[in-house]
């Protein structure tokens, strides 16, 4: 009994120092909202970062999904070239390999989006590109007029929907009048950001791909582990041909994305010690009003870890309020207005068409990543200046 009572007097007491310490936030406004205000400054340029990253990673996981075990490229000269469709580099006979299978991809450029296209055959539309249907059908194999889906992105930018005609330039620069029958959607922003999907037949026109050639080849594997001995194979089979493993994307857009993460976030840093060092001056000088009053606050019975206590929750209330305005203004500044200025460091490229939507992925990790970075560094400088206006002798203060 004595403990559950000793319990509700320890809450009790908690609560009455934070309401003491509300009292005293709103009574020192002008000096608090300057820290609050410098605090979501803070808050919000390291959140941008991490939310970003965060979006960023979840838009590359998603095109990785999709990406083949391995992927072989012919080069010539150090670029990639047009490879044999047939070529099975000796492989056919491995247990490990699920499927061979030659592709024709490339780039287009055009003149209404100031940008490239990329164009990909689809020799699975039925499978692949059906449960991503926003509006409009699936291709159809054979037609009056070619056909074509593309994303919703894309869709906007060149200003089509499902039935519209478009005339796009080929590899030659003739124009090439494609119906589009589908838009399509993606939980990943860059993966139909800038596609255009169409028939092989159709996709070989456009690129001036010929018959027997694709632009790679790539190899699905039963299990992943396998693909450092099938990758060597083909090299043995191939001299000088690319191959590209999935595993070794991921280290490279792990790495990628970390480095410029932390080389903001350093950046960042003299803004973090800027803004601590503000707060060091602010606290740091007690008024007479203030000596005052914790000098009557002694004399009445407080106890030094009671001055302390308050003087803590009023620095984690300020903590508080500035970390969630800062993220809050960090979420609109990345999803809503695109992060810019801020986009193009971890973007890593100079232009993106069409303009890449994120998708939001905020996570409660973020949350303490600030704490961390920012809250705690901001407590502990509070600390103390909070202890010396605390051992302050109650005589000395009232005088």
């Amino acid at each position: 009994m004595s403990g559950g009572s000793m319990d509700a007097g320890g809450w009790r007491r908690q609560r009455a120092l934070l309401e003491y310490a509300l009292g005293t936030f709103r009574r020192r406004g002008r000096r608090n909202l300057s820290m609050i205000v410098g605090l979501t400054f803070v808050v919000a340029l390291y959140a941008s970062v991490l939310l970003l990253t965060e979006s960023l990673r979840h838009e590359w996981r998603a095109t990785l999904d999709a990406t083949p075990d391995l992927v072989v490229q012919r080069m010539v000269a150090g670029r990639p070239a047009l490879i044999d469709a047939d070529e099975t580099f000796g492989v056919t006979d491995e247990p490990g390999v699920r499927e061979i299978a030659p592709r024709v991809w490339g780039y287009l450029f055009v003149e209404a989006i100031g940008g490239n296209v990329t164009v990909v055959a689809s020799q699975d539309a039925e499978t692949r590109w059906a449960s991503s249907l926003a509006s409009g059908r699936n291709l159809r194999p054979a037609g009056e007029v070619p056909e074509a889906l593309v994303g919703e992105a894309l869709a906007d930018r060149l200003g089509v929907r499902a039935g519209d005609r478009l005339a796009i330039p080929d590899a030659a620069g003739e124009l090439r009048v494609l119906e589009i029958a589908g838009v399509f959607d993606h939980d990943s922003a860059m993966h139909s950001a800038d596609v255009l999907v169409t028939t092989l037949a159709v996709a070989r026109t456009l690129l001036a791909v010929p018959e027997a050639q694709a632009t790679d080849i790539a190899l699905t594997l039963a299990r992943s582990e396998e693909a450092p001995a099938v990758a060597r194979r083909v090299r043995e089979a191939l001299p000088g041909a690319r191959v590209i493993e999935r595993s070794a994307l991921v280290r490279t857009y792990e790495l990628t994305f970390d480095g410029r993460a932390g080389l903001l976030a350093v950046v960042l840093l003299p803004c973090l010690a800027a803004f601590l060092l503000l707060c060091w001056d602010r606290l740091t000088g007690l008024g007479e009003m203030e000596r005052r009053e914790i000098g009557i606050l002694k004399a009445i019975g407080w106890e030094t870890r009671d001055v302390l206590t308050a003087r803590l929750w009023e620095s984690a209330t300020i903590a508080v309020g500035g970390v969630w305005i800062g993220y809050l203004l960090a979420y609109g500044y990345v999803y809503l207005l695109g992060a810019p200025g801020l986009a193009g460091a971890l973007f890593g490229w100079s232009a993106l068409h069409p303009t890449l939507e994120l998708t939001p992925a905020a996570r409660l990790e973020h949350l303490a990543s600030l704490a961390g970075l920012v809250v705690l560094p901001f407590l502990g400088v509070s600390l103390i200046p909070a202890w010396r206006a605390a051992t302050l002798d109650p005589d000395e203060a009232m005088r």
